[in-house]
């Protein structure tokens, strides 16, 4: 996940625009925010980030829409903590919903339990019929949720800063990191595991690897979370641990220097209604950061993307996936200098996710539903 450290602003007495955001202060949800905030006119807008367990969260969230009493409640994802405070202490406030994912889509994908996935359905139902907007990412969601009759949804894509997001000369970074020699591979995010899968983000490069031993390649892994763990048991297992090289969580400003350091970077998502609904933030990062993308054929990477860096992906969880990856990375390690080419030439598909306009965008939905 992309992090920055904000410092919160306290809640005002009558915030004409109060942000619920399901995550903490430097989380990508804050983020995205903080930027549609610094659109609305000063002092009109506060945030309120998510801090401890779910029920403290919606205890914390209430307390400030009834403090607040806001004009508009903005939900920054589609989750249990910010809806069920905005309808326990205001529903009458209109609401609107932002969100790059479908709950119960996914929980379907990762075989949750049924009362799991009830819940996830009745968030749904109460977030998307009660809301006045619902904004989604990508193009695919929005068409999901005008098949069900909703017809108030606004799809404006995951953003990036184009004033720092850009290539950056990383080499002396490489060398004294040990990867100079060899092609680098990478991927950045929240680094989950799901046992019922086998596998969760990342598995899919540590399995490539492990299924061809001979690949001249390195691993970059910016991020945390619990899967780096089991991705680390992996790389045991398959001999290939001093060739996995874990970054950490990274701050946003630096991130795009150590996206430099990724000759290429993976964009794997599963071929199942969950996948094609998100554009994901991983994608503008990545095309600002001019690298070279390897992405599944899914969602809005398969309609911005050449030809050439599209892999098909089977299903919800394809098995075969790694073994068609690594023969593509094979491929492009006999030429490294023309992959760090091909991946400069994406910066200019970037621009239409600059965060400045999407924020903008964001904030004018707002200000439609204020009036």
């Amino acid at each position: 996940m992309w992090t920055r450290s904000p410092a919160p602003r306290p809640i005002a007495s009558r915030a004409q625009v109060l942000f619920l955001v399901n995550g903490a202060a430097g989380s990508a949800a804050g983020e995205r925010a903080e930027r549609i905030a610094a659109q609305l006119e000063p002092g009109s807008a506060d945030i309120v980030y998510r801090d401890g367990g779910r029920r403290l969260a919606v205890k914390s969230m209430a307390i400030a829409i009834r403090r607040a009493r806001p004009q508009v409640v903005y939900a920054m994802d589609l989750a249990v903590a910010n809806i069920a405070a905005w309808a326990l202490a205001s529903p009458r406030t209109p609401l609107v919903v932002d969100t790059g994912d479908t709950p119960r889509q996914f929980l379907d994908l990762v075989g949750a339990g049924p009362v799991r996935r009830g819940g996830a359905a009745a968030l749904e139902r109460v977030g998307y019929s009660r809301s006045r907007r619902i904004v989604v990412r990508g193009t695919h969601h929005a068409d999901q949720l005008r098949d069900r009759g909703l017809d108030h949804v606004a799809v404006i894509p995951d953003g990036v800063d184009l004033s720092f997001f850009r290539p950056h000369d990383v080499w002396e970074l490489r060398r004294r990191l040990g990867l100079h020699r060899d092609l680098t591979v990478g991927i950045q995010g929240n680094f989950t595991w799901y046992p019922s899968l086998g596998g969760g983000l990342g598995w899919e490069l540590i399995e490539a690897m492990g299924r061809f031993p001979h690949l001249p390649v390195r691993a970059v892994i910016i991020g945390s979370g619990p899967g780096i763990r089991q991705m680390r048991l992996l790389a045991d297992h398959h001999g290939i641990a001093d060739r996995v090289h874990v970054m950490g969580r990274i701050p946003y400003r630096d991130l795009p220097r150590y996206l430099s350091l990724c000759d290429v970077t993976l964009l794997t998502q599963t071929n199942d209604p969950s996948s094609w609904a998100r554009t994901t933030g991983k994608l503008p990062g990545y095309l600002a950061a001019g690298r070279h993308i390897l992405a599944t054929r899914v969602g809005t990477a398969a309609q911005l993307l050449p030809e050439d860096m599209l892999l098909d992906y089977h299903g919800g969880w394809d098995t075969t996936y790694p073994d068609r990856l690594g023969a593509r990375l094979a491929e492009l390690s006999d030429d490294p200098s023309a992959v760090r080419h091909a991946g400069l030439q994406l910066c200019e598909l970037a621009e239409p996710f600059d965060y400045d306009e999407i924020a903008r965008r964001c904030a004018e939905e707002i200000r439609t539903v204020a009036a």
